[in-house]
């Protein structure tokens, strides 16, 4: 009896533990079921957009508020020639054209347009592999385009004013000079003017006003006929004008983007000038209002210098990125990344042989262009296969500086480089053999801009004490000091 009924007690506690069991299985079901369901509904929560304050999107402003979003977060995929899904970024317009998936939005419709629908959500599609956007910034998209996607960056443009005082109350930095091929004619640049200097006799100088808020290089064309003045107003517009030498005239004045341009080089056959751009790219810019521009996406962040190589056929620049490339005029394409520094790259020049790049490292580095740029070579085989680098071949380092530099500048013959920065001193050198063969000492540091004449035989430099300061060459002989703009006397100022 006993034996018959211990199995009949083991299937019933085997059949009450498999009710228990599935009991279980369905509680816990039911419960994920309703978590899945409370998650959905966070979710649809969060995906709720809140009203929008009709009187708040009025007052929102493209360039003020919504363009530096754009720019920070959307600018970097959706500009230049080749953007991403076929949508460019770069105006208003273009965002009304849209991409490859229609357009971002239309005007009064935020909540129905693909702008939104691309950067809500819990995990939204853009930016790409970077965080969201917060909600007070979706929030100002929505009611920029809620409001009309009213574009107000050509009327600020217009309206920005440039004031240039008769005299400065304090001697303000020299940003930027250039020295004609003759070493005769000098130009600085001073916040938003330039002033063209005479080296030889007592002639004044003279003063050429600029719509740029900042003039951030000035470059005379090969001929000497005319200077370039290169910057712009920061988030607003890239800017170079064209002035004519012998009266000071603007001859043409080209817009480069949205924001400031930084340093250049005239082609060899003065067509076009080169500059760098704070969206990473290089700008080419005819000196001829009806050829396009160009421009080439090469960086990752601002290219604040550039030089053409004597045959025109290449362009060195230098980035904050911290990468010395070399590229082709002709396809704007990267031919090489012939550095990548520790620190970012100030400033960069070339001559036939050598591209040379310094910066924040204190070390200029001179890479001879044809060991470079030769084909790239491996090493082992498979997924064993390894790039053999070259660098040790072709990069030769130069003699450090006593501090940070901030500008390099080559003659006109391509022999001899300058090289100045936060220090007070400027050194020149022989690029074929990088032997020192000048010494200029007790200047007024940070020198922010030097320059040479075609033959090196003439050297000047501006800095940030608001001095111009011109030298006869190898003899490190001062020719003449000028402070380029009128400053008030101390009592005028203490008097105000």
């Amino acid at each position: 009896m006993r034996i018959l009924i211990r199995p009949v007690q083991s299937v019933w506690r085997w059949s009450f533990d498999l009710k228990r069991t599935n009991m279980r299985f369905r509680v816990h079901r039911l419960i994920a079921i309703a978590v899945i369901l409370l998650n959905i509904n966070a979710l649809m929560a969060a995906e709720k957009l809140s009203p929008i304050d009709q009187k708040v999107a009025e007052k929102i402003s493209f360039r003020a508020d919504v363009w530096p979003i754009v720019k920070r977060h959307c600018w970097g995929c959706h500009s230049g020639a080749g953007p991403k899904g076929g949508l460019n970024m770069d105006t208003v317009a273009d965002m009304l054209k849209g991409g490859d998936s229609g357009p971002l939005f239309a005007p009064g419709k935020a909540d129905d347009s693909l702008l939104v629908e691309m950067i809500i959500g819990d995990e939204p599609e853009m930016p790409q592999q970077k965080p969201p956007l917060s909600a007070a910034k979706i929030n100002i998209l929505r009611g920029w385009v809620h409001a009309g996607a009213k574009d107000d960056s050509v009327a600020s443009d217009k309206q920005l004013s440039i004031r240039i005082p008769e005299k400065y109350r304090f001697a303000p930095a020299i940003t930027s000079v250039a020295m004609s091929a003759d070493g005769k004619q000098i130009a600085a640049a001073v916040r938003s003017e330039i002033v063209l200097i005479t080296v030889e006799g007592d002639a004044p100088p003279r003063r050429v006003a600029t719509t740029s808020d900042l003039v951030t290089h000035v470059e005379f064309s090969p001929d000497g006929k005319t200077v370039a003045a290169c910057g712009g107003a920061p988030a607003r517009y890239g800017r170079v004008q064209f002035f004519n030498v012998a009266d000071g005239k603007q001859v043409l004045s080209r817009d480069v983007g949205h924001d400031t341009l930084f340093r250049g080089n005239f082609s060899p056959d003065g067509k076009n000038i080169a500059l760098g751009g704070a969206d990473g790219a290089v700008h080419i810019v005819p000196f001829d209002a009806k050829t396009p521009l160009r421009k080439f996406d090469l960086h990752s962040d601002w290219v604040l210098d550039v030089a053409y190589t004597p045959d025109g056929k290449m362009l060195v620049s230098g980035s904050r990125d911290k990468a010395t490339k070399i590229s082709s005029v002709e396809t704007g394409k990267l031919l090489r990344s012939v550095d990548s520094s520790s620190e970012l790259i100030s400033s960069v020049a070339t001559d036939a042989n050598f591209a040379i790049s310094a910066g924040r490292a204190r070390l200029p580095i001179s890479f001879e262009l044809k060991i470079a740029l030769q084909g790239v070579q491996v090493s082992g085989a498979g997924n064993g296969a390894r790039p053999i680098s070259r660098r040790a071949q072709y990069a030769k380092n130069m003699e450090g500086q006593p501090g940070i530099v901030l500008d390099l500048a080559i003659s006109g013959d391509r022999k001899v480089i300058a090289i100045a920065g936060a220090y007070g001193d400027v050194r020149t050198y022989n690029i074929a053999n990088r032997q020192r063969t000048a010494l200029i000492t007790n200047v007024p540091a940070p020198i922010y801009g030097v320059a040479m004449n075609q033959d090196a035989t003439r050297l000047v430099l501006g800095s940030k004490s608001g001095q111009v300061q011109i030298y006869q060459l190898p003899e490190a002989k001062l020719i003449k000091s000028i402070s380029p703009v009128p400053v008030q006397a101390p009592a005028e100022v203490a008097s105000q």
